[in-house]
């Protein structure tokens, strides 16, 4: 069941997840036929029945439904292969009630220009709406704002653009994440001792706002030394390849705080593999990162994994067609950060799923095994 969230007018970079440049035409496939901060509950399902089915019987224009895009930067790891399905289990649904009669979705493969040119594509196209997850904060702006000055609505989520001329952003508070796992850390080292630091993409929104609510952490704990970071993408290989080396660089590694689960997956197999003891680590809702936990209990490992759903993509399609529909639309929508430790670990890891899966999702299970089969 989709989580709770609260939706408020915040600063739009109080959330971002997971940057490069060719004018390369499109990737796009299509399926077929600033007010007051407020707070307020999710859209049950009973509530999202009724929006819909006045929605098909009113229709949208022409009464054919709406035709709606995702705008995605990447899939190049599997959280966001996992996100993009959400998209697709969500506007499947809303066809089948008639509110959509099409959706197109774009992948820029990491290009910034490239991502520039499928929204001028897809404005070209007059979809009535799309929803971005950003290679930029701020390079993809002035696209974003010519979608809006053509009748378009946009809503960016996760790694979130920067401009006001959009109808919303959603996702979770990336710098309460950052500070989620900063402040465990800290505790866990009692106030004391050299970590080193596993970034994600450098550029993106996600990864500057994560490492930014950590560092205002670590900042406050003179005897906290960072010895070390890198940007490892959010990717198993490369999160292991650079604790590896930062493994030969320091000889005493008392922490480590990693704003990835399949990157603290790749630190955990480093230190096991250079015989060096385990030390607390930050991680995320990524399986094979909370099997490599549970199975590391007793060796002296601990870790604390605050999460971002795949499924913040369906949410972000979700409210551009309540913006659709004339409902007013806060600008800012947050989700709760649901939180892993050490008390409820085994009620998230699922035995039956590879460790590329991740584990807060609104896929069914049949969606699942095709996705990672």
């Amino acid at each position: 069941m989709r989580k709770m969230f609260t939706v408020g007018l915040a600063a739009v970079m109080a959330m971002g997840l997971c940057a490069c440049g060719s004018q390369k035409a499109p990737e796009t496939t299509a399926a077929p036929a600033a007010a007051e901060t407020t707070t307020a509950a999710a859209a049950s399902e009973e509530e999202k029945e009724e929006t819909t089915e006045a929605q098909a019987s009113s229709g949208a224009e022409g009464g054919e439904g709406y035709v709606v895009a995702l705008c995605n930067y990447s899939i190049g790891n599997s959280w966001r292969a996992q996100m993009e399905q959400e998209f697709v289990a969500e506007a499947e649904k809303l066809k089948a009630e008639g509110v959509v009669s099409e959706y197109y979705i774009t992948n820029s493969n990491e290009d910034i220009n490239k991502q520039i040119s499928d929204m001028q594509d897809l404005i070209t196209k007059k979809v009535d709406a799309i929803v971005i997850t950003a290679a930029s904060p701020t390079a993809l702006a002035p696209v974003v704002e010519e979608a809006t000055e053509a009748g378009i609505k946009v809503v960016s989520f996760d790694n979130v653009v920067e401009t006001d001329e959009q109808v919303a952003t959603v996702g979770i508070d990336e710098k309460e994440f950052g500070r989620i796992g900063a402040e465990w850390l800290v505790d866990k080292l009692d106030g004391k001792g050299k970590i080193v630091v596993l970034n994600g993409i450098a550029g993106t929104a996600t990864d500057s706002l994560r490492w930014g609510g950590a560092e205002e952490v670590f900042k406050q704990y003179p005897d906290i030394e960072i010895l070390g970071s890198a940007n490892a993408s959010w990717d198993y290989a490369q999160g292991k390849a650079a604790m590896e080396s930062m493994l030969s660089a320091y000889p005493e590694i008392d922490g480590v705080w990693s704003q990835g689960g399949a990157m603290t997956q790749g630190a955990i197999d480093a230190f096991i593999a250079a015989g060096r003891d385990l030390v607390p680590m930050t991680s995320e809702g990524n399986n094979g990162a909370i099997r490599a936990w549970i199975e590391n209990k007793d060796k002296g490992l601990s870790c604390i994994v605050p999460s971002n759903p795949t499924y913040t993509s369906a949410e972000a399609l979700w409210v551009v067609i309540k913006a659709l529909n004339g409902e007013d639309i806060p600008g800012n929508v947050v989700m709760d950060i649901e939180t892993v430790t050490e008390e409820n670990v085994d009620q998230y890891y699922r035995s039956d799923m590879p460790d590329s899966f991740w584990v807060l999702t609104e896929l069914d299970d049949a969606t699942l095994q095709k996705l990672y089969k």
